[in-house]
């Protein structure tokens, strides 16, 4: 039973290490998302004015999402370090 229990931790880890995984790829997604949103506030209102409004929503927007997805990538480790904290206190032969 034991050797399932760590197979279990071992699994459970890999799984939250491809969603940490995914979480980067996500983060990288919107800091390119804003830089394209800071390129339409500074140049856009050479084309049209409302293209600055539409870059400073972006811009909020990905900025907001950029902090939820940090604490997202900060707890998920925290929770990977308390699985193999939970794993090494284990008597596992």
């Amino acid at each position: 039973m034991e050797t399932r229990l760590k197979q279990s931790f071992i699994n459970e880890v890999q799984y939250q290490n491809k969603m940490l995984n995914n979480l980067k790829r996500w983060l990288r997604n919107v800091i390119i998302f804003s830089s394209l949103s800071l390129i339409l506030i500074i140049s856009g209102p050479s084309v049209h004015p409302f293209i600055k409004i539409i870059g400073i929503i972006m811009m909020i927007i990905s900025v907001v999402s950029a902090i939820v997805i940090g604490l997202g990538l900060r707890n998920g480790k925290d929770n990977i370090e308390k699985l193999l904290d939970s794993v090494n206190k284990q008597k596992f032969h």
